[in-house]
């Protein structure tokens, strides 16, 4: 055969294989369910961090990138998305909530940021109303801060709207309860009841008898009460409400925390899919009765149980993880407002208070030991800067047997000298920007001197701590953009306030996705928009700019997403 038939033959034959291989990689590649175009993606993933579209198949991220190649991946059934030029970000995840605490506000009263006390009243005898008979009128968010009468109600308020109908309101922080006289009586809560380690019974000092307000531990007395809890409507529809809530700001994840009974999540586990994923912390009854290794046994097989369920169900529902029992949570003080957080030095404008720490040093110990030995993390409740050294010290002493970090709740004041412990010992800081904004008594509560180290966000962040964001909801607003504005603008009254502690808007981002992610052990399944993640993501009603937008805190979120799912529309 002639030289030239044979190079005919063999430029046909690879023009040919070309083709077919052409044909074959283009028959190869996935078909989209969904593709988003014409976005501005904030990734959150160090290896892209920006992007146009991103395209997702069987609920997961299979490209992120330019709208050249996510175009390739569409068919006729593919739905597309135009964000319009919108930012679109990663579900985010609330790292300090009690979602199971807020269930009370469902079917109790809600009084957040009313600062009218007779309407408090009005609100409660409403309730009563609507009740039926030996139900409590619980919820609560009551702040006298607001109030022109700064001093602390009493039962007798409550007794002069309603006598007959045992009430427990908390307060906004969830530190103290507000109770009347027939509360009392169903609990036995008498002159002579002495207040629990930990905890507070005021009593009248002239007469001696309860006033109705329980503090810190006290408010056990209640809420630990058989007949309390016998009285407890169902929380699972109430969750239900919440969680679509949370859904319609952009949160697809939440680190819960609550007391043992979580009944309201086993019965939402066996029935079908939602749109959450909830890491979990049992608020341990710290007691020394109930402070022992055969109670944290019991803790951890109910621990293996639930997460047992959960992963079962996960297999069925396939949207990724759901739910995890996962570390223990406990207190060491209070909150700056009512002195009751424990200060190194005293308070600016009390000074002779520093506010006592809930346990000893010995007792903290002791606590984060027995939870270790069972394999919980801890997270550890603690505002003032002397129980945020007890809890360092609690944690350096603890030989460390998880996995997954210890958390530090709060930190509003901490010292200079143990800003790099937390690097040092591994220790997460988790903070709530709204709390430095909102709080009005901050300034005269802590005074000039102590104010460049409180809210400290960038100065933990800078020193190479892990830096979680969260609401504390509902004993605060949620709205996630408003916490990340202030996280970032850092104004009050209008004016930056101690703004070196500010965040960037990517590191406030970050620390509301990929960070609580990955300290609940699912930072390779969510967290950001990333190939092979579930896909979470959040379309904003507007496109985040540099410097941010004064405004940011007032926008809103258009669609959430739930591995894949549309699980809310504005």
């Amino acid at each position: 055969m002639p030289f030239s038939n044979k190079l005919t033959r063999l430029s046909l034959a690879i023009a040919m294989s070309t083709t077919a291989l052409f044909s074959y990689a283009q028959s190869t590649l996935p078909i989209a369910d969904i593709i988003v175009l014409n976005a501005d993606v904030r990734t959150v993933d160090p290896s892209k961090p920006r992007a146009q579209s991103f395209a997702i198949q069987d609920g997961k991220f299979i490209a992120v990138g330019s709208e050249f190649y996510v175009k390739k991946l569409q068919n006729e059934k593919t739905k597309v998305i135009d964000a319009k030029g919108h930012t679109v970000i990663p579900g985010l995840t609330d790292a300090h909530t009690h979602f199971l605490g807020g269930t009370d506000l469902a079917f109790g009263v809600d009084l957040f940021n009313i600062a009218d006390r007779a309407q408090w009243l009005e609100i409660i005898a409403k309730k009563d109303k609507e009740l039926p008979d030996g139900a409590w009128i619980v919820g609560g968010r009551w702040d006298v801060t607001l109030t022109e009468q700064q001093d602390l109600p009493t039962r007798h308020e409550l007794d002069a709207v309603v006598p007959d109908r045992p009430i427990a309101l908390l307060d906004s922080d969830f530190h103290s309860m507000w109770i009347n006289t027939a509360a009392m009586k169903l609990l036995n809560i008498t002159a002579q009841t002495e207040s629990p380690t930990g905890g507070v019974i005021v009593k009248d000092a002239k007469t001696g008898e309860p006033t109705g307000i329980l503090k810190e531990n006290a408010m056990e007395l209640v809420t630990q009460s058989a007949i309390y809890k016998k009285a407890e409507p169902s929380k699972t529809a109430a969750l239900r409400n919440i969680i679509q809530y949370f859904n319609s700001l952009g949160v697809t994840s939440v680190h819960d925390m609550w007391s043992e009974d979580i009944k309201a999540y086993q019965e939402l586990l066996a029935t079908e899919p939602f749109s959450m994923r909830v890491w979990f912390g049992l608020m341990a009854d710290s007691s020394d009765s109930q402070a022992t290794p055969e109670v944290f046994q019991r803790y951890a097989n109910q621990r293996d149980k639930m997460n047992s369920l959960s992963k079962k169900q996960e297999k069925i529902w396939q949207q990724g993880p759901q739910f995890r029992l996962g570390y223990i949570k406990y207190f060491a003080d209070g909150v700056l407002s009512t002195y009751t957080a424990a200060l190194n030095e005293a308070y600016s404008d009390h000074t002779s208070l520093h506010g006592t720490p809930i346990h000893s040093q010995d007792k903290l110990n002791k606590l984060v030991k027995l939870a270790h030995a069972q394999n919980f993390p801890v997270a550890v409740h603690a505002i003032g800067d002397k129980s945020v050294d007890m809890v360092m010290k609690a944690f350096s002493l603890s030989p460390r047997q998880t996995t997954l970090p210890d958390r530090i709740e709060h930190i509003e004041v901490v010292e200079t000298q143990t800003v790099p412990k937390f690097s040092q010992y591994n220790i997460v800081a988790s903070m709530q920007p709204n709390h430095a904004i909102q709080g009005s008594y901050i300034p005269s509560r802590l005074g000039e001197p102590r104010l460049e180290r409180s809210y400290a966000w960038q100065t933990l962040l800078s020193s190479g701590a892990k830096l979680v964001l969260g609401s504390d909801w509902p004993t605060a607003v949620e709205i996630p953009l408003l916490q990340i504005g202030d996280a970032v603008l850092r104004e009050r009254d209008g004016k930056t306030w101690h703004g070196e502690n500010a965040l960037s808007f990517d590191e406030a981002l970050y620390a509301y996705t990929q960070a609580p992610a990955d300290i609940a052990g699912w930072g390779n399944q969510i967290g950001s928009i990333s190939v092979g993640k579930w896909a979470d993501f959040a379309i904003i009603d507007g496109t985040v700019s540099e410097p941010l937008p004064q405004d940011i805190r007032n926008w809103k979120i258009e669609q959430t997403w739930f591995a894949g799912n549309k699980v809310f529309q504005k």
